[in-house]
């Protein structure tokens, strides 16, 4: 057993929508980067299967976060598809931009870091156990007691197969 750090949040998950939540929280008061922790299992930068597309939409939360689109990066300014022989076409300055998704994953990471959130990579989520006034996570090197508890660790979730959440049988 370890020693109990508590926390307020645990992040599980340090890809774009666990990073980008610690970012969101450090944004609304930079107090937040002391009272956040992001643990992932994976190691930055890492690959990924699947693609890397950043909508217009999320180009401007960036730049809301205050963050300038810093890995290399192709803007693709039209996009046509096609479907039951109609076809629908997007221009915009651009419509999105393509990315590496270890680079822009890792670049993320670096910025939560340089705002003071501390993200524990290569940390694997061995437990998840609700209490009434915390949820205690235990993973291989560290156990942590927190008020919130944000499973931000993809499709196939541990935060899922731990709390049952595909488990038909609580209905």
């Amino acid at each position: 057993m370890y020693e109990v750090e508590t926390i307020d949040v645990l992040i599980i998950g340090s890809g774009p929508s666990g990073t980008s939540t610690a970012l969101h929280l450090v944004k609304a008061d930079p107090a937040w980067a002391r009272r956040v922790v992001i643990v992932d299992k994976a190691v930055h930068p890492r690959d990924k299967l699947c693609g890397g597309g950043i909508t217009h939409l999320g180009h401007n939360i960036l730049l809301d976060l205050g963050l300038k689109l810093e890995p290399r990066h192709f803007e693709v300014r039209e996009a046509r598809l096609f479907y039951h022989g109609r076809s629908y076409s997007f221009r915009g300055n651009p419509v999105f931009r393509i990315v590496r998704r270890a680079e822009f994953d890792h670049w993320l990471v670096q910025k939560a870091e340089q705002r003071g959130v501390a993200v524990r990579q290569g940390e694997a989520v061995k437990e998840i156990i609700p209490h009434d006034d915390y949820v205690e996570v235990v993973t291989d090197k560290a156990t942590y007691h927190a008020k919130v508890v944000v499973g931000a660790d993809g499709s196939r979730s541990i935060v899922r197969r731990k709390l049952k959440w595909d488990d038909d049988s609580r209905v």
